[in-house]
């Protein structure tokens, strides 16, 4: 085993802890950070680790911009990247990749899953064809995507306006996060306020229940307004919670907020 350390990326202390911990127990040298700021402070400690393992949402910096950023300061010689998430679905899984990742492992994965894929990559040479093989999962899971119809839009231009919203609302939730309010349950009450932010400031994305969806959850990534584990479920019981009060109550705040985004 070389003396090359893993930096291990994740911003739950209980999940980096644990798998720290495991590295460590089997031998490998582990260094921690909590988010992808600190990630790229380490990067600059140490150029060229054995392997990076890094969580896909964290917040502020998410899991995407941080391996865009790695793979940057690392130039041609870089190592491999293994993004540990709780998301399967193709988009972002596909996201990880175009953005340097090598492979991605599920949260939920067993321990021994995650140990045999780390000793996989941290082993001299798991590199070598490594650019044909990332490029062969790209392709599977555009393949997956064309099949269930959630590929990107076929029209440029609607494309751009798409992703140019994304940015705007992104931008527009760290500026006025402070201002969002409260509730008794607040997770219910910040998803509602999305959801009413999206519809008001961007209906035609709104109108595709799918699309929605999608963009809700991307939305959430890059903004880390929610907590990953908890927009998953409650993207996936979106349409029991829609008549819940505190989620009413997030939405008329949201729908009302997007007025300051679309009066500019």
């Amino acid at each position: 085993m070389t003396d090359k350390p893993i930096i291990l990326v994740e911003d739950n202390d209980k999940l980096r802890r644990m798998y720290a911990e495991t590295l460590e127990a089997v031998g490998y040298t582990v260094m921690r950070a909590p988010d992808g700021e600190k990630a790229i402070e380490l990067m600059h400690k140490v150029a060229n680790p054995q392997l990076i393992i890094l969580d896909v949402m964290m917040p502020r910096m998410d899991g995407i911009e941080t391996c865009s950023r790695i793979r940057k300061l690392q130039g041609a010689a870089q190592c491999p990247l293994v993004f540990l998430t709780s998301l399967d679905h193709p988009e972002t899984l596909l996201d990880c990749l175009r953005a340097g990742g090598d492979d991605y492992l599920m949260k939920s994965a067993p321990i021994p899953e995650f140990l045999e894929r780390v000793q996989y990559w941290a082993r001299k040479g798991s590199f070598d064809d490594i650019a044909r093989r990332r490029q062969l999962a790209i392709r599977e899971l555009e393949e997956i995507m064309a099949e269930s119809g959630n590929g990107a839009s076929a029209d440029p231009a609607l494309g751009f306006d798409i992703q140019n919203r994304l940015e705007q609302l992104t931008a527009f939730l760290a500026e006025n996060e402070e201002d969002v309010g409260e509730a008794d349950d607040e997770g219910f009450y910040r998803f509602g306020y999305l959801v009413g932010l999206v519809t008001a400031a961007a209906p035609v994305v709104a109108d595709s229940q799918s699309g929605f969806k999608r963009f809700l959850r991307n939305l959430i990534l890059k903004s880390g307004f929610l907590a990953g584990k908890e927009a998953e479920a409650l993207l996936d019981n979106y349409e029991r919670i829609v008549n819940q009060k505190d989620f009413r109550a997030g939405w008329t705040s949201g729908h009302a907020a997007a007025a300051q985004l679309t009066a500019h």
